[in-house]
């Protein structure tokens, strides 16, 4: 084996990563405000659900709806009108309205008690 006169090199050896002040205050800064962002999002997504909702045809101006049930239909809803296609002829047309007068006039004979 042969011996060599120069001495090998060393890697130097410290913290491998070094911050000056300004760095840290930004890097604490930057944790401190997702850690804000995740606390204050549950309030806030609260907080604007219900400003969102209050518009459900709640208020002074608007009457509120009222679900339909199967045996309970309002007015105008899909039930209380007849189809009337293209192509049909006029006594279809007339055999159609008189089926829709004959709903109106028993549907409004069954509300009244």
């Amino acid at each position: 084996m042969r011996e060599d006169s120069e001495p090998v090199p060393k890697l130097p050896r410290g913290p491998l990563i070094r911050f000056a002040g300004p760095q840290v205050f930004r890097i604490l800064m930057t944790i401190g405000m997702l850690i804000a962002v995740l606390i204050l999002a549950r309030p806030c997504g609260n907080a604007m659900s219900n400003f969102i909702m209050g518009f459900d045809n709640k208020g002074s101006g608007s009457a509120a709806v009222k679900h339909a049930t199967a045996a309970q239909q309002l007015p105008g809803s899909a039930g209380d009108y007849v189809e009337l296609h293209p192509g049909m002829t006029d006594d279809e047309v007339r055999q159609a309205i008189e089926k829709a007068k004959a709903k109106a006039k028993h549907a409004g004979s069954a509300a009244t008690p």
